[in-house]
């Protein structure tokens, strides 16, 4: 032991000594391992965390999220917890059934103390969290006593209420605090009080962008509209759970005409949109570590062909073979342990920044953390790669017969043709591989360039929502809540910078599933009444289609007379008269919702005249066409939004829009607002995180194959400089040496990108469910992808090539 010590350090100072030789070597081979072991360590950190790990839920695959649907299975058409209470008593595949309200998590303010806090709601039955077999992180979760005292006291502002925390809104909003357990916390918009009674588990985020859990209103006595929450019973299936589910919500709701039932484990609905994406991204960073493991050992061959003389030299001198790989196993791990140190800083603050800037639809970033395994895994790739390349081609040709290195001539060069010819193989594989990467990467954001430039049939620029609280004692009814909304629309719109104001129901960007009806019209049977399709609802005031800059195709717009005591009235857009009125003209005609007395809040005999056809619009969904009704809002309800387009900043307008709210009553409060392009950046930000972190990866990867490319041609250059002078003195022209090393660097870019390109074309098809009309062989695309491979490349390539036609002919003579 004592005498192996000296050795090895002896062996570190040769090594140290050889790096100050060739520092561009080093350093150049550590920043590459660098960014491929962070990139590929933090990108495998999230993988293992949000689709590996499972969630803090009891035995994930046995609970199922389940809805029904009437013709898309992606929009939901949800029952109430009336008929799920039948469901849960009449189930033989579903153990227990807990409900969550089916729409997204939604803001809404609370005084917390002396502050105000913004939390964004989800709504479940008590046995929520019974049902996932979840445990707190602090306190308590809710339990089904939870839902009696609610239903004990519906109309009870004053009974406080419990709620559980999520663990991400604990950390971030209330500093993690575990003093926060009984703590109160006041909802001003119905004056409701809540008392904190737990924290949620790290990871339990359903639904996506939840800060807290309260039960539902009045319980299982209510008729809220819910997903179905539910644990399998023994031997059950999913599938079995999902028929069941459907039959009994077909018999208890004939009148809504279901198709069909949608199921998937919770772990699955949790993940929602993000597996793809995630799965894409991993991928990516895959390909960038392989290729940045090709470059160091492409690098570290270079190395090694410089250095065979000198190994047979010493070999031949009597050296042993240990005595040669030791320094070469010293500076390997060298090499692969300053690259790896300074990959977990790269991968520690691209963690940082993703978890910072993710979207609130990728689930679970409250648990990442840069975890053992993905490290140990991309060092260790890495460190092979390093001894692969560096120390064994120096070990075979030190191993080999001693004369014939040395019977080579140096001023023929380094290198023998196969070992040339395996550079440029690792060349060749490295574009292959960026051309798989680019072609990605140009396929996502070219989707993306798609999706935000699509003609969404509304005007999004100088176009805000504000959301205004009120008391909720002052204004308990209906009637009351309209005028006020039409009160502060009409005074909102006075403030100068204002242009156009309405009253809104449903902020945009919610989904097609929430707010829908089902029409009559007037004249049909009530079997073709059963067939109509559900249609999502907008509800505005006079100023809505001015204030959204929705084009009218025909008709008129709401005025200030369709209020509730005049005819009812609606608007529909041209989707839905088509699908209504097919090849007929609607306006006139006329439409109710079947069942309802009044079709309608506002009164009368609930028949709605059609006096406008509207534009098809994306108010609810970027990614497809919303067939909607317009209700005119003095004659359907409004619950404290207000949508306003403006001449200037939103921020420069708060403060008036701040008083104009006390102006109209002094407990109306402004609590929150958005720009349009704030709202719409939720639905695209995940298409704008897969786009974006796949271009860097490309960009890293086209910069390192053109490294690896400048290295091989390089190399050719200065091993063929004898050949070249001669060449040169016998009248070659310098355009024609620089031809040749161009046409070389053409065979090896050509080769790696057609191999590149043929595995694009079949991968990118893993793609299709990430891209908005886009092909998943789409020329464009995948045509710019090819180009800027070319690019790097001929950049790459002609910088050795011009040095090729800079070697002296008379100096190459004098040296023979």
């Amino acid at each position: 032991m004592s005498a192996a010590m000296p050795t090895l350090a002896q062996d570190a100072r040769l090594a140290l000594r050889g790096f100050r030789r060739t520092p561009g070597v080093f350093v150049t081979a550590v920043v590459i391992l660098a960014l491929g072991v962070g990139m590929s360590v933090a990108m495998f950190s999230v993988f293992r965390t949000v689709l590996v790990r499972r969630l803090p839920v009891v035995d994930q695959d046995r609970v199922v999220v389940m809805w029904t649907y009437v013709a898309d299975p992606h929009t939901d058409v949800v029952t109430g917890t009336k008929e799920l209470s039948v469901v849960r008593r009449e189930s033989r595949t579903m153990r227990r059934i807990a409900a969550i309200a089916h729409w997204p998590a939604t803001p809404s303010p609370f005084v917390y103390g002396d502050r105000s806090v913004e939390l964004s709601r989800g709504m479940v039955t008590g046995n929520f969290f019974d049902v996932l077999g979840a445990r707190p992180a602090l306190g308590r979760l809710l339990r089904p006593s939870d839902d009696e005292a609610d239903a004990s006291s519906p109309g009870d502002t004053r009974a406080s209420r419990a709620m559980v925390l999520g663990y991400r809104a604990w950390r971030e909003r209330f500093g993690g605090d575990s003093s926060v357990i009984g703590r109160h916390l006041v909802e001003p918009l119905l004056g409701t009080d809540y008392t904190i009674v737990g924290v949620a588990p790290a990871g339990l985020a359903y639904p996506a962008g939840v800060d807290y859990w309260i039960p539902m209103w009045s319980g299982w006595q209510s008729s809220v509209s819910a997903f179905a929450v539910a644990r399998l019973a023994p031997g059950a299936t999913v599938a079995a759970a999902r028929d069941e589910y459907l039959a009994i919500e077909k018999r208890l709701t004939p009148q809504l005409n279901l198709r069909g039932a949608h199921a998937a484990t919770f772990a699955d609905t949790v993940l929602g949109s993000a597996r793809p994406v995630l799965q894409v991204l991993t991928a990516a960073v895959g390909l960038l570590l392989a290729i940045a493991c090709l470059n160091v050992g492409n690098l570290l061959l270079l190395r090694a062909a410089t250095r065979a003389r000198e190994l047979v030299v010493r070999r031949a001198l009597g050296a042993g073979f240990g005595d040669l790989a030791r320094p070469l196993v010293v500076e390997a791990l060298a090499i692969a342990a300053a690259g790896g140190a300074l990959g977990l800083l790269v991968a520690a603050t691209a963690l940082r920044t993703l978890v910072r800037y993710a979207p609130v639809q990728l689930p679970r970033l409250d648990e990442v953390r840069l975890a053992g395994a993905p490290v140990g895994v991309a060092t260790a790739i890495a460190t092979l790669a390093v001894l692969v390349f560096g120390v064994a081609p120096a070990l075979l040709v030190a191993r080999g017969h001693v004369a014939a290195p040395l019977r080579l001539d140096a001023r023929a060069g380094h290198e023998t043709a196969r070992r040339r010819a395996l550079r440029h193989a690792l060349v060749a594989s490295q574009m292959a591989l960026a051309m798989v990467m680019s072609g990605g990467a140009a396929l996502l954001a070219r989707s993306l360039a798609r999706l935000e430039w699509q003609d969404t049939g509304f005007a999004s620029d100088h176009l805000s929502v504000l959301w205004y609280s009120w008391n909720a004692h002052k204004q308990d009814s209906v009637p009351e809540l309209i005028a006020l909304g039409d009160r502060l629309a009409r005074r909102v719109r006075a403030i100068p910078g204002v242009t156009a104001a309405t009253p809104i129901v449903a902020p945009p960007m919610l989904g097609n599933g929430v707010w829908q009806v089902r029409f009559e019209v007037e004249g049909q049977a009530p079997a073709a009444v059963a067939e109509n399709p559900l249609f999502p609802v907008e509800m505005g005031g006079p100023e809505f289609f001015r204030t959204f800059g929705v084009r009218l195709v025909r008709g008129r717009a709401f005025t200030a007379r369709d209020d509730a005591a005049s005819p009812l009235v609606v608007i529909v857009s041209e989707s839905v008269a088509r699908r209504l009125w097919p090849g007929r003209d609607p306006l006139g005609k006329r439409v109710r919702i079947p069942g309802a007395n009044a079709g309608g809040i506002a009164g009368g005999d609930g028949w709605r005249t059609v006096v406008g056809v509207a534009h098809d619009t994306r108010l609810r969904t970027l990614r497809e066409v919303s067939p909607t009704v317009f209700f005119p809002s003095l004659q359907g309800y409004w619950q404290g939004s207000i949508a306003i387009r403006s001449a200037t900043s939103l921020s420069a307008l708060v403060p008036a829009l701040r008083a104009a709210g006390r102006e109209v009553d002094p407990d109306v409060e402004l609590w929150s607002r958005q720009t349009m392009d704030e709202i719409l950046a939720e639905p695209l930000a995940e298409p704008r995180l897969g786009a974006l972190l796949t271009s860097s990866f490309s960009a890293v990867a086209l910069l390192l194959s053109g490294v690896g490319l400048f290295g091989a041609m390089a190399a050719l250059v200065r091993d063929r400089t004898r050949e070249f002078g001669i060449r040169m003195a016998l009248g070659a022209a310098p355009g024609r040496v620089r031809l040749a090393v161009l046409r070389r660097a053409a065979i090896v870019v050509g080769s790696g990108a057609a191999v590149g390109l043929a595995i694009t074309l079949v991968a990118s098809r893993l793609l299709a469910a990430l891209l908005f009309d886009v092909s998943a062989t789409d020329p464009l695309a995948l045509g710019g992808a090819c180009g800027a491979l070319l690019a790097v490349a001929l950049v790459a390539a002609l910088v050795p090539a011009r040095a090729a036609t800079r070697v002296d002919p008379a100096r190459t003579l004098r040296a023979d």
